[in-house]
């Protein structure tokens, strides 16, 4: 048979290979990369902080929770001048309720601003204070108020309060004027109802704002790891054989095994090679992950949710914003988990399969090109053609998420031409079903018909490489052109 002794090439590819002190640094530098990464991922949050706002985020539900009318400001003083006499005295007792003091002022804005900047800039002074001011816009023509201008200006440090003071500001201007048009103060709460809603294609899935995000970023990173993986290891290969080839063990080894033979054996070593290296990087980072995750942002939210508060106050949060909140935690806690279960054995089996043929199928065409060259300084040159093969593949299956631009903002899942096209080309097939695959957004069938077309064009190179390789492994000279390979392989 023309393939045998390809096991022999295999071993001794595979041994001399993992010996390497390139590859083991390499590994342990990745390994080290990848780890750092997992760990940073949980703990930095928490050193930058964001475990502080989590718990602040809780107290505010509780705070909103607990039924109190008014968060509390903690200004000392605020000056208010109202140009739109809107505000009664019972507006300024509901926002006193709140902590705040006002002093009625007829200080332009400019000369408030100048005043509380003194004190901002006033070293000995401790206190916190502000401005209110607000104005009616008026229509040109007959005068009549058409809305009003709410402003606050705030001495240093005071941004948090600032923006509460606006908020309940605001709301009690749009209560006022609501009642001054005669609605009554019985009905007033029944106007505050929350709208929301969609517009939609028929025949187009909805996404939420995390759904979407998801259907982003998991396409683009798969692609890139993906491409890494197969366009690394194909460069493997095409190394391999260029190097035996030009340094004459090439030579020796065809006197046992057949051409053939030593490229199968060649791709097959690097198959395994980088699959055992993918299993043990995976590895590393699923613990540096697991083993940070108590210590990092991860245990946080956990530890969070996991209280009895927490359930207590998810139960007690009835106002508009707490509702909103758990919706949207709801919503992402729904689309993470939607994402998770789509890792099934099925589909981790499909993605295997698919990254295997993939690899065949580029390192075929690799160990074409490491064989075509006489020489290693001919090798970078010899595999331009291939990088851009592979580029070709990554971007067919990166760039429909750019054309899905308007998804993530409407919120509707849709498929492009392009992105369809991509999981059938054999160049990007290997790039975009993975991801698809996990999203959901490819049927099973459509799976399977994508996948047979890949086996064929593994197939098809199998052939192609069988009738040139064995012409050109023992040729020096010149390198070989991609046409004259064709040449080669039309000739009966």
């Amino acid at each position: 048979m023309k393939t045998k002794g390809w096991q022999n090439i295999l071993k001794f590819t595979f041994v001399q290979q993992i010996k390497t002190k390139s590859f083991i640094i390499g590994t342990i530098v990745i390994c080290v990369i990848v780890a750092a990464v997992c760990v940073l991922t949980n703990v930095l949050p928490v050193t930058l902080g964001a475990d502080e706002a989590i718990n602040d985020m809780i107290s505010d539900i509780g705070s909103t929770s607990e039924g109190s009318d008014v968060p509390m400001l903690t200004f000392s003083k605020i000056y208010l001048r109202d140009d739109a006499g809107i505000l009664t005295d019972s507006d300024l007792a509901e926002l006193e309720k709140s902590g705040a003091k006002f002093e009625k002022t007829d200080k332009s804005r400019e000369e408030l601003k100048k005043a509380l900047e003194a004190v901002s800039t006033d070293e000995n002074s401790s206190n916190s204070q502000a401005a209110l001011t607000v104005s009616p816009y008026r229509d040109s023509e007959d005068d009549s108020v058409t809305g009003y201008d709410v402003s606050v200006i705030y001495t240093k440090g005071s941004e948090d309060n600032a923006d509460l003071l606006w908020e309940l500001s605001k709301e009690l201007v749009n209560r006022r004027n609501m009642l001054n048009l005669g609605v009554s103060a019985e009905d007033y709460p029944k106007t505050q109802i929350n709208v929301s809603g969609t517009v939609l294609e028929a025949g187009v899935e909805q996404w939420d704002i995390f759904t979407s995000a998801i259907n982003y970023v998991v396409p683009i990173i798969v692609s890139l790891v993906l491409f890494m993986l197969i366009f690394s290891y194909g460069q493997m290969v095409a190394q391999s054989i260029a190097t035996e080839k030009t340094s004459r063990v090439m030579e020796l080894l065809l006197t046992s095994v057949r051409p053939l033979a030593v490229v199968i054996g060649k791709v097959l070593a690097m198959g395994l090679l980088s699959l055992g290296q993918f299993v043990l990087i995976g590895t590393v980072g699923g613990l540096s992950f697991a083993i940070s995750a108590p210590f990092g942002i991860l245990g946080k939210i956990q530890g969070i949710i996991a209280s009895p508060e927490f359930s207590q106050l998810a139960e007690q949060a009835a106002s508009e914003a707490a509702s909103q909140m758990a919706s949207e935690d709801m919503q992402m806690a729904q689309a993470i988990n939607t994402f998770m279960e789509s890792f099934s054995p099925l589909n981790i089996v499909l993605i295997v399969i698919i990254f295997l043929l993939g690899f065949l199928f580029f390192s075929l065409i690799a160990a074409l090109v490491g064989a075509s060259v006489s020489r290693m300084e001919d090798l970078n040159a010899a595999m331009q053609p291939y990088a851009l093969m592979g580029v070709l593949g990554l971007y067919l299956a990166y760039f429909p998420v750019i054309f899905n631009a308007e998804a993530i903002e409407t919120g509707a899942a849709t498929t492009n031409p392009v992105q369809i096209f991509s999981y059938y080309f054999p160049l990007s097939s290997p790039f975009a079903l993975p991801s698809a695959i996990l999203l959901g957004s490819i049927s099973k069938l459509q799976c399977v018909i994508a996948t047979v077309v890949l086996a064929a064009a593994v197939v098809l190179v199998a052939i192609l490489v069988s009738k040139v390789y064995e012409a050109i492994i023992l040729h020096n000279g010149n390198r070989i052109k991609i046409s004259d390979m064709i040449k080669m392989a039309t000739r009966k």
